[in-house]
């Protein structure tokens, strides 16, 4: 079978992608190099723009179905609830932002993969190199070699495709760090998302399918999470009630391009940003979108190769660029210490949420180049 892309990386971005690609009838393979679904907590939110991506797929209703719909969240300060935004009157088919862990996104895409005849998904192989001819480009694995039109690295932060082709990068690391875990939640809570701004460092809570919920603490050192709930919040969880734990600390990559040759960078392979605010996974999401539309111009209608690339990569920069400096911002706020800061940062947010503006900045509806538009 002669392909016309293949996909370095079976993550939620890959999955889109070879979704997409299958949709439109083009040959693709992924190459996976883990054999299983990652187990560790991780992505959760599906904001509008993407869910409407789905729904050109026919997905999106199941997703939402296996998802829980946050609608409300509430935000608290040093001095008390300073307010809330509400994804309820925001214009689209999906006023909300939906909670689904990436495992299950993972499998829900996977499912909707065995659907498509012209994608093929093959675990456990690693690329260990990358050449570019003319006519497309070789992935070569320990096994075989591999040759297609195009090749798209979606193969995460760490990606070993970018570090083949040589795209220079420029790293941040903020110097802040969490942990957090799932509990089974007893807590009147709902489904409304929490956020607790204090002057010992912030909490987030948020709702998860099957009566879970997921709490983040700020924090130096990798403390048990319901001890420091409980001082924040006054919320008492019960540890015999977790079901996981991790720690992360938040970084950024940003790329100096996007493709090198017919080799193309998607989702975190391309862009690295503060999971505070939960846009990475979205803003790939959109860049398999594009990558998707590009790719069929091409390669069925023969348009120019030159233009579409350097199209996406503006357009794809540009939303990454401004989703990162909004994660930023907003997390750099969130994690002030201190009375006199947290009194600050509830004056604010006070202010910043009476504004009409926040929900779909938020559901990341006026970020530019959510959407492909041709």
């Amino acid at each position: 079978m002669k392909l016309d892309v293949i996909i370095i990386g079976a993550g939620p971005v890959g999955l889109l992608l070879a979704v997409l690609l299958g949709q439109r009838g083009l040959h693709v393979l992924i190459l996976e190099q883990r054999t299983e679904l990652p187990q560790q907590s991780q992505a959760i939110g599906i904001t509008p723009p993407s869910l409407d991506i789905l729904a050109t797929l026919g997905l999106a209703e199941n997703f939402v179905q296996c998802g829980v719909c946050i609608r409300d969240c509430y935000v608290h300060g040093h001095t008390g609830r300073l307010g809330q935004v509400s994804f309820s009157k925001i214009e689209g088919a999906h006023p909300f932002i939906l909670s689904l862990p990436q495992l299950q996104t993972m499998r829900l895409l996977k499912e909707a993969l065995i659907q498509q005849p012209t994608v093929k998904l093959m675990h456990g192989v690693e690329c260990i190199a990358l050449t570019s001819q003319a006519d497309g480009v070789t992935v070569q694995t320990p096994e075989a070699e591999f040759h297609a039109a195009f090749v798209v690295a979606c193969d995460g932060c760490h990606s070993h495709a970018r570090e083949q082709l040589g795209i220079r990068t420029k790293r941040r690391d903020y110097g802040c760090h969490f942990v957090m875990g799932d509990f089974i939640d007893r807590t009147a809570m709902r489904d409304a998302a929490h956020l607790f701004f204090t002057a010992a460092g912030a909490v987030e809570s948020f709702p998860l399918p099957e009566g879970k919920r997921r709490w983040i603490v700020q924090t130096d050192d990798v403390a048990d999470l319901v001890p420091q709930v409980r001082q924040r919040t006054g919320i008492l969880l019960n540890a015999a009630d977790q079901l996981n734990a991790s720690a992360f600390s938040p970084w950024r990559l940003d790329c100096e391009r996007l493709h090198q040759g017919r080799v193309l960078l998607c989702g975190d392979a391309a862009h690295v940003m503060s999971p505070i605010g939960g846009q990475g996974m979205n803003t790939g999401f959109a860049d398999a979108e594009f990558a998707a539309a590009m790719l069929h111009a091409i390669l069925r209608h023969g348009e120019n190769v030159d233009s579409w690339l350097q199209s996406y990569e503006h357009r794809r920069q540009t939303a990454a660029r401004t989703a990162a400096n909004r994660a930023e911002w907003g997390m750099g706020l969130g994690i002030w210490r201190g009375v006199a800061r947290s009194l600050l940062r509830d004056f604010i947010i006070r202010g910043i949420l009476l504004s009409d503006h926040v929900p779909p900045w938020f559901a990341m509806q006026n970020l530019p180049f959510n959407r492909y538009q041709p």
